[in-house]
């Protein structure tokens, strides 16, 4: 946990460089057709906690905090390029511990620009997001209390997409990827991702035979060990059964190079897949697959529906995957995939069976917004012959009480086993927040958050209460 961080600036390496190109070049192209949308923030707080360095019972230490948070939000929609650029910088100032100083950035930006309408698009991605450094410490909830389990990751991503009709019947759809994240602590592992993803389908209409073909390859490279590589084949068919249902077959192979825990190589082999697949326009999707992969019996379930206020889904996979890649919301090795992140758990340089199900609900109402989500999920780490398992729910609740004033209430519980241990962490969360709006320029913000940790091993117990008081000014 106390490793020596490195000083280290954003990594405008390989796809970093790409995707900033893409996120700044082609901005002055977009800006000759259409304005950007800029609004400059400035955020001054005053916050207090009964347990600063998340301290065991019995030795919590007060402290309050001054931060200052500049900030920046840029978007741009145009018809051949769009961006959302959010950007805080958040410093952190404590009165009786100023070793605990800190400064935390925060990006999120995203581009698409069509460079050949409805044929040849670039998509990019810049992040800088806080991540633990160790889970086996006490782990914070905010970037208040443990600052020093806490680091920087820098995230960037490009994958340029060509998709292109093969005849009447038939569509392709290209893509690459790449990818790199950064750490600005050395004890955790940097990484490079490429992967290319190819399919060639049907554009048959519901109730005609669809067929797809299939192609994905993928390569992770850590920079403390050798690189990971997945490669996988598919053939599927889709025979109508029912009106807007089909019964799915897919057959493929699959190669993937990393060590098992008693030295081998990984699996190599073929697989196979049955089930349903249903769609309802927007408004319904139902995908439930059994069969037969590397890893032994297999299945994976899509559950969508959704009306004009609500929107309930379910998923259920089994996958070989690092942590790296859960850290990119799209999954390069597939272009049509969209990967649920992490809880929490260990950044480990290493392969694992992922098996995750989860369950969530949305309903809105016209004053409140509720939802509420569930899952599960258990990691076999391949090379280690580590396991580790989270279970958590997550719940809030949002109330707009008028055109000025918002409540919120959110609230989770995760339960953890740790890799390499038998150990189990037990992590609840409560939530209490009010905004408030004082004209078209200020907002104000008042937070209660309480934090309750217990443990298999007590030096890993904590209860942290803690109040931020905060304003908002935007330019």
């Amino acid at each position: 946990m106390n490793a020596t961080p490195r000083v280290q600036s954003f990594p405008f390496t390989h796809s970093g460089l790409l995707a900033f190109a893409l996120l700044t070049g082609l901005a002055p192209l977009a800006a000759q057709s259409a304005d950007w949308r800029i609004t400059p923030s400035v955020t001054l707080g005053l916050g207090h906690s009964d347990n600063i360095n998340l301290a065991t019972p019995g030795n919590e230490v007060s402290d309050r905090v001054l931060e200052v948070t500049p900030g920046i939000d840029a978007s741009y929609d145009g018809p051949r390029f769009e961006t959302d650029i959010t950007y805080r910088l958040q410093a952190l100032d404590y009165r009786d511990d100023s070793s605990l100083d800190e400064t935390y950035h925060q990006l999120a930006g995203r581009a698409t620009a069509w460079l050949v309408p409805d044929t040849f698009s670039l998509d990019a991605l810049l992040s800088v997001r806080q991540q633990v450094i160790d889970t086996t410490a006490p782990i914070p909830t905010s970037n208040i209390a443990g600052s020093g389990n806490l680091t920087d990751e820098n995230t960037a991503y490009l994958s340029p997409r060509w998709t292109f009709r093969v005849s009447e019947r038939a569509q392709a759809d290209l893509r690459y990827a790449t990818s790199r994240i950064d750490y600005d602590d050395a004890s955790l592992t940097d990484s490079t991702q490429e992967a290319i993803a190819a399919v060639v389908e049907s554009t048959s209409q519901p109730g005609h035979l669809y067929w797809a073909a299939k192609y994905r390859q993928s390569r992770i490279d850590f920079d403390s060990q050798e690189e990971i590589r997945f490669e996988q084949g598919t053939l599927e068919v889709g025979i109508p059964v029912f009106a807007r249902s089909r019964f799915i077959v897919l057959v493929g192979d699959e190669k993937n190079t990393f060590r098992l825990s008693d030295g081998s190589d990984a699996p190599d082999d073929s697989y196979w897949m049955v089930g349903l697949r249903s769609q309802h326009a927007e408004r319904y999707q139902l995908e439930v697959l059994a069969g037969e992969r590397v890893f032994g019996n297999t299945a994976s379930l899509r559950w969508l529906q959704q009306g004009r206020r609500w929107r309930t889904e379910a998923l259920y996979t089994e996958d070989y995957i690092t942590y790296a890649e859960t850290r990119l919301e799209i999954d390069p090795r597939d272009p049509e995939s969209i990967l649920p992140g992490p809880g929490l758990g260990g950044v480990a340089p290493e392969v694992y069976l992922r098996e995750r199900a989860q369950i969530g609900a949305t309903l809105e109402r016209p004053k409140t917004t509720f939802r509420v989500s569930v899952y599960d999920e258990d990691r076999s780490y391949q090379t280690s012959n580590n396991r580790e398992s989270l279970k958590g729910m997550e719940l809030s609740v949002i109330w707009r009480a008028g055109s000025l004033t918002t409540f919120s209430l959110s609230g989770g519980r995760q339960e953890n086993q740790l890799a390499g241990t038998n150990a189990t962490d037990e992590l609840k969360r409560v939530n209490l927040g009010v905004e408030r709006r004082f004209g078209r320029r200020v907002q104000g913000n008042f937070y209660l958050r309480r934090a309750d940790q217990s443990s298999d091993v007590s030096t890993r117990e904590y209860v942290e209460n803690s109040a931020t008081l905060s304003a908002t000014l935007t330019f």
